[in-house]
């Protein structure tokens, strides 16, 4: 389903004019999307100069917990391989007595 952020959304008409099924109008000078004629074809979503339209994707929250652990879990794992490379960073330095750097 697709939104428009009433915040972000400056007018300019760029939606509505780029939208084939001419889902969208600007009657009090932001954009709205008709949802019985919107095909979610998304080309209003890369014409908007703000960003103002949105994919809003309807996920319970059992699937919305699931997405946070996995994303923790990533998270944490980059920082895990960070760590080694700083690691390693540090003994190539101490053990050929140049920078990091200067090896390129």
């Amino acid at each position: 389903m697709l939104q428009i952020r009433k915040d972000l959304c400056l007018g300019c008409g760029l939606c509505a004019e780029n939208c084939p099924q001419r889902a969208i109008s600007l009657p009090s000078g932001k954009a709205e999307i008709d949802e019985n004629r919107c095909n979610q074809c998304r080309l209003c979503l890369e014409v908007c100069p703000q960003g103002a339209i949105v994919e809003m994707i309807p996920i319970s929250k059992c699937e919305l917990e699931t997405a946070v652990v996995s994303l923790k879990q990533r998270a944490e794992n980059l920082i895990e391989r960070i760590e080694r490379l700083k690691h390693q960073k540090a003994s190539w330095s101490e053990t050929t007595g140049k920078n990091w750097e200067e090896q390129a």
